[in-house]
């Protein structure tokens, strides 16, 4: 056994300090076992042995000597039966704890790294497929998936692995190419009390034609006077729409500079293709900035796909065609044909019927689909036949999606 303390709890999970290190233990519903979600026992250590689910024997916990119980130490039985269910695996990592015997009720089904909706897997384990034995996620806590769940989700993963996309480089640049776009912009404080510390602010931006983000600061901001001493900035952009993990966000780090006064009021302009309302660009005090110089870029897609590119391939990609009517495109779709997407998920994906379905992302390819089924989400993705690159033909496409599924149905 490893000796741990428990740093936290919440409704879902207990942190528990291993060797100095946070680890993260799914536990389940804690608070229905009677541990108040904000209960902390940074003084109580436990023995944490790998056992079959089921309550731990008492005499497996111990309290570590001269540790004073908490207010919340009558908690300490509901925490050791749901102790039960780690083990410390041989590389130092907290694993759901499985016994040969619990395995063997188990025949027959697996708790699999994947996601419920979309099949997603977090971790590889096939070396075929992971030759470099790339690390994935500390995943835990993952429920048994019974045989049939586990075809039908490697048919998703099959057929999302093979649908068309934007390559990442015109991924990237048409999700900064957003219209009202707003992110986060963090500088180098040069306060007092934080100087030297990243300050995040919430900023407006816009792209020029080689992709560098420009933006309209105020004087009188705290991060116009931190670019001033420092240039060093970095750029958080999430896709429009952002509700989570499962969405598309980058990152470009580089230097930011004011634009110089022969350039500023075709800047100007340029912003304000991409924010027609903010009138406070003419204002005396409000200047134009740019991030001169991209350092790097680093990019996450969603579950699965996280990287980067280099600043040229970045320079090099191209702005999606769709971004100029996508936007009116979904939203009709959501609002008058919501059970049309629905069936798209259902038999063109093969991923069943689903409570829920709305676009979230249109591009030449196809469509990305934020898909409910009970209480889980997932985002799904939708191909075209081929490439869409005009709006009077983005109609012709999604009747010729409706009328696969007419076919198969009637199959």
């Amino acid at each position: 056994p490893a000796r741990g303390s428990i740093a936290g709890i919440d409704s879902r999970s207990m942190q528990i300090m291993v060797a100095g290190k946070p680890q993260l233990v799914y536990t389940g519903q804690v608070a229905a076992r009677g541990v108040p979600p904000t209960a902390s026992s940074g003084n109580l250590a436990f023995a944490v042995t790998a056992a079959p689910h089921g309550v731990l024997p008492s005499r497996q916990v111990a309290k570590q000597p001269g540790a004073a119980t908490t207010a919340h130490g009558t908690g300490l039985s509901h925490v050791a039966a749901l102790a039960a269910t780690a083990a410390v695996a041989s590389r130092g990592r907290l694993m759901p704890g499985h016994s040969r015997a619990s395995q063997a009720r188990g025949a027959g089904r697996r708790a699999e790294a994947t996601d419920t909706v979309t099949g997603t897997k977090f971790e590889e384990e096939d070396e075929e497929k992971n030759p470099t034995r790339r690390p994935g996620h500390a995943v835990q806590g993952m429920a048994e998936v019974d045989p049939e769940t586990a075809a039908r989700q490697q048919r998703i993963r099959e057929h999302q692995q093979n649908c068309p996309r934007l390559p990442w480089p015109d991924a990237i640049r048409t999700i900064m190419a957003q219209p009202k776009g707003f992110a986060v912009l963090s500088t180098v404080s040069k306060n007092k009390v934080t100087e030297g510390f990243p300050a995040g602010s919430i900023v407006g931006f816009a792209t020029d034609e080689q992709g560098r983000p420009i933006f309209c600061f105020s004087g009188m901001s705290s991060h116009t006077g931190n670019i001033r001493a420092d240039a060093r900035a970095s750029l958080c952009v999430t896709e429009p729409g952002f509700r989570g993990a499962a969405d598309a966000r980058v990152v470009l780090t580089g230097r930011i500079q004011a634009v110089p006064k022969s350039d500023q009021d075709a800047v100007k302009e340029q912003y304000l293709e991409k924010h027609p309302g903010a009138y406070w660009v003419k204002f005396g005090d409000f200047n134009m900035f740019r991030m001169e110089e991209i350092l790097d870029i680093s990019f996450v897609g969603g579950f699965a796909m996280a990287g980067g590119i280099t600043p040229q391939e970045y320079q090099q990609g191209a702005v999606d065609p769709c971004l100029a009517f996508s936007e009116p495109v979904m939203a009709h779709m959501n609002n008058d044909h919501e059970d049309s997407i629905k069936s798209y998920i259902q038999y063109l994906v093969g991923a069943g019927p689903c409570d829920g379905a709305k676009m979230k992302w249109l591009d030449q390819y196809g469509f990305d689909v934020c898909v409910k089924q009970g209480d889980k989400e997932g985002v799904l993705r939708v191909p075209f036949p081929e490439p869409v690159v005009e709006r009077s033909k983005i109609k012709a496409a999604i009747i010729g999606l409706s009328k696969q599924v007419a076919k198969m149905q009637d199959s």
